[in-house]
């Protein structure tokens, strides 16, 4: 196995980061949550797309500081604020103020790019002296399969960056559609080695070499030709957008059903992700839904708000090529909510 090999001026016991990367509902938090539950030397920073953090909540971490970035991509948009959040917890970790962890898991939004995440470790002097990226690991959803690599550019640079790939919910697609996805995946990146979901602990002390992103036109066997951006992802760009929601007001688990089908009619093809913690009459916790794609909602009651806030929240992910798309929608749909409660 290569090892990173440290100039002379960096010191030998920086803490390694690990990037995990992949696309919006592609099983980051399931796999974080296999890796919180076997490993207690680890921080983790979570960032989400929207507005409102909802990962955080979900993420099972014992005695193990998390700490959210919310409001936008880890690779363009919240650069400074992941600066400012490893200085503090290289701090804090100092000062005794936290468990002294041994390795940083950075879980990213599902647009994020990953070399955007990485840059602030190597231009950073004082984090460069500290952190040093270990590795990055990409989660790939074979439930979405080649399909999501096709309409999704975050997918293939997620994919073209990542020192390992992980693939999830291989147990809900064929054979046949798991083996075309692995093939796929090696025209992608032949560099790095695919293994199935969840990933081993082994992996979070792995090094990998720091190497240059590959470039040039990468086409499909199914003849789509794709061309990887070369810069830091733009959420704009790629026509990801976001929209959160708070609602004080609670409904009946049928006509959360019922409005959460209407706001996917509303959003249509353009609907990409949907999370949130939903207050339902007659339960004492929230309803979590979690939506990818054109898929149904999955709904699961929890036993009890993870944070005493009792508000309803929920964010939404949609691929448009009008910024204010989703936020008309959301609003619209609010407006639906008042009605039913």
């Amino acid at each position: 196995m290569s090892q990173v090999t440290h100039s002379p001026d960096i010191q030998d016991d920086r803490l390694p980061v690990i990037v995990l990367s992949g696309f919006l509902g592609s099983g980051k938090t399931t796999q974080l949550n296999h890796w919180l539950s076997q490993r207690q030397d680890l921080a983790v920073v979570i960032n989400e797309l929207g507005d409102i953090g909802i990962d955080q909540h979900l993420t099972e971490a014992q005695g193990v500081p998390v700490t959210l970035l919310a409001g936008g991509c880890v690779c363009c948009v919240v650069q400074g604020s992941l600066s400012s959040t490893l200085r503090n917890l290289f701090m804090a970790r100092k000062n005794g103020e936290i468990p002294p962890f041994n390795r940083l898991v950075l879980e990213t939004t599902g647009a994020a790019e990953p070399s955007g995440v990485v840059a602030p470790l190597q231009q950073d002097p004082w984090l460069r002296k500290r952190f040093v990226c270990q590795s990055v690991i990409t989660l790939v959803d074979a439930q979405a399969g080649v399909a999501a690599l096709e309409r999704h550019p975050e997918c293939l640079e997620q994919v073209q960056g990542a020192d390992q790939l992980l693939i999830s919910k291989s147990d809900l697609c064929t054979p046949d559609s798991l083996a075309e996805l692995k093939a796929q995946l090696a025209l992608l990146n032949p560099d790095a080695s695919v293994l199935l979901s969840p990933g081993p602990t082994s992996l979070l002390d792995q090094v990998f070499p720091r190497r240059c992103r590959i470039t040039g036109p990468l086409t499909l066997s199914t003849g789509v030709s794709l061309q990887p951006q070369l810069s830091s992802v733009s959420v704009s760009r790629h026509q990801l957008h976001s929209a959160s929601l708070r609602w004080e007001g609670r409904l009946s688990w049928p006509h959360w059903q019922a409005a959460l089908q209407q706001l996917g009619n509303q959003c249509g093809e353009s609907l990409v992700r949907l999370k949130g913690l939903l207050k339902v009459e007659g339960l004492d916790g929230p309803l979590l839904v979690q939506w990818t794609g054109q898929g149904e909602p999955a709904l699961s009651p929890m036993n009890a708000w993870p944070d005493g806030d009792t508000t309803t929240r929920l964010v939404v992910i949609v691929r448009h090529d009008n910024p204010d798309f989703v936020h008309e929608q959301v609003a619209h749909w609010q407006a639906l909510l008042q009605q039913l409660g």
